[in-house]
């Protein structure tokens, strides 16, 4: 068996202790603090893996990266999703901690500046390719049924927050998981689901509930 073969094999035992791994295993070490590697590090070496892996796939349409032809047709849904989202976080951040509201606008607009930069491009596409591109090509057959796929890949986008140990986090990375894995299972596009996780990720910050996305690990 060459190397190849060994690398993309289809059986489900080793398909299985893969998924196990990748997103219940790495998180938690991640979280451990094992790695004296800064977290922006790790998600960039996870996305130049999971997209080298991808390409080099016979079984993967590399299409699904882009696809905006398709993915465009949700835009709209996705506006207007996210404005209804964008309201509810702002609710919750003052529910929660209204001493935090604009926190970054208020004190370091600099700040949210480079983040509303930076963070689509080292946060949101490795991301986007392990949760969404690669979860449903390589591990979406484990799964039976279509719904089954989307709460899986949101629960494992979820789990992968582990590290900062607030289940705020943790919820509200689960109900975001189940948002974008729905549009990318819809419309097969990681631009149109990477774009959508940026609307969000940045007005998080923005908002104030940013704040308990927070980790010493982050440089």
């Amino acid at each position: 068996m060459n190397l190849k073969s060994l690398l993309y094999s289809d059986h489900k035992p080793r398909k299985i202790a893969e998924l196990v791994i990748l997103y219940g295993v790495l998180p938690v070490i991640v979280m451990l603090d094992i790695w004296d590697i800064p977290l922006m590090a790790i998600l960039l070496f996870m996305g130049i893996t999971v997209y080298l892996y991808l390409i080099y796939d016979p079984a993967f349409d590399t299409k699904t990266f882009l696809n905006w032809k398709q993915g465009r047709t949700e835009l709209g849904k996705i506006l207007f999703m996210f404005g209804i989202s964008a309201i509810v976080m702002l609710v919750l951040i003052w529910i929660i901690d209204a001493s935090k509201i604009f926190l970054l606008i208020r004190t370091n607009p600099l700040l949210l500046l480079i983040i509303s930069i930076f963070y689509p491009v080292f946060s949101v596409i490795p991301q986007g390719l392990a949760y969404r591109s690669m979860f449903f090509h390589r591990y979406g057959d484990l799964f039976p049924g279509d719904a089954l796929k989307i709460i899986f890949s949101a629960a494992a986008f979820s789990f992968g927050h582990v590290l900062y140990k607030n289940w705020i986090v943790l919820a509200l990375t689960f109900i975001a998981g189940l948002i974008f894995s729905y549009r990318y299972f819809k419309t097969k596009s990681l631009a149109v689901s990477v774009l959508e996780h940026s609307l969000y990720g940045v007005w998080l910050f923005a908002c104030g509930l940013g704040y308990f996305f927070v980790s010493s690990m982050v440089e």
